[in-house]
């Protein structure tokens, strides 16, 4: 099926925020770590054949707009082998986001494969992979609550509510902070709309609607949190009526 409307913004919003979470956390001047470029990457390997990262993302995009998950997951493949390459070479030590001592940042176009990489898994319906990916992601992007919103969501898919909810509560933790609130306004909803759908299955009312009313503060036009919290009046007015 292809991608339209909605869907695609979704993916768009994900494809432009990475490469923003390589460039937008503060690090004082003197940490700032040297991006690792495929150029960089070249000079570590030199007998292999590098990919352009830009141009894998363009393609893949252009693949997954059309629909083609299959076909964009086959030319990103072979960016995990690369990230795994570098991983090995510095020893675990690379990061998409800036402000990690210690840490090579790495090429935001590789970045964006890699995200792309997850959606191409989640559109496949390959649930365990994209939790995988996923995870690595949060792993190079700690502080970045978009790929935790993300992954909590496929941690629900999958059947993990405990690990879903625990994601969903760090997200909006990270999106809660000052120095990137107000960009992080639309990763905030969405992590307290995903608490409050999980409380609600839990059969915390209270907690589910506390939870829908702060993510209409970021994001008040929310057609799911409006709707949520109507349920969730249904639920107490039916529970009233039984036990007059």
């Amino acid at each position: 099926m292809v991608l339209t409307g909605r869907r695609f913004w979704y993916l768009m919003a994900g494809y432009a925020a990475s490469a923003c979470a390589v460039l937008s956390v503060p690090a004082e001047a003197g940490n700032m770590p040297v991006p690792m470029t495929v150029a960089s990457v070249a000079q570590m390997n030199p007998s292999a054949s590098q990919p352009v990262f830009s141009e894998i993302s363009a393609t893949a995009m252009d693949l997954m707009r059309a629909g083609r998950a299959g076909d964009a997951l086959a030319i990103l493949e072979p960016v995990s082998g690369q990230l795994a390459m570098l991983t090995k070479a510095k020893a675990g030590r690379v990061t998409c986001q800036q402000g990690q001592r210690g840490k090579q940042l790495l090429d935001a176009d590789l970045c964006q494969a890699l995200y792309l990489r997850a959606f191409a898994f989640t559109e496949l319906g390959r649930r365990a992979d994209a939790v995988e990916a996923l995870e690595q992601l949060t792993v190079l992007s700690p502080e970045y609550p978009r790929y935790f919103v993300e992954l909590a969501y496929a941690y629900r898919v999958g059947g993990d509510k405990v690990k879903a909810l625990a994601t969903y509560q760090q997200a909006a933790s990270l999106a809660e902070k000052p120095a990137l609130r107000e960009e992080n306004k639309r990763y905030h909803a969405a992590a307290l709309r995903g608490v409050g759908y999980l409380l609600i299955e839990k059969g915390d009312l209270a907690g589910a609607e506390a939870a829908y009313r702060a993510s209409l503060a970021d994001d008040p036009g929310s057609k799911i949190a409006i709707k949520e919290l109507s349920f969730i009046a249904r639920k107490r007015a039916d529970g009233e009526q039984k036990g007059g």
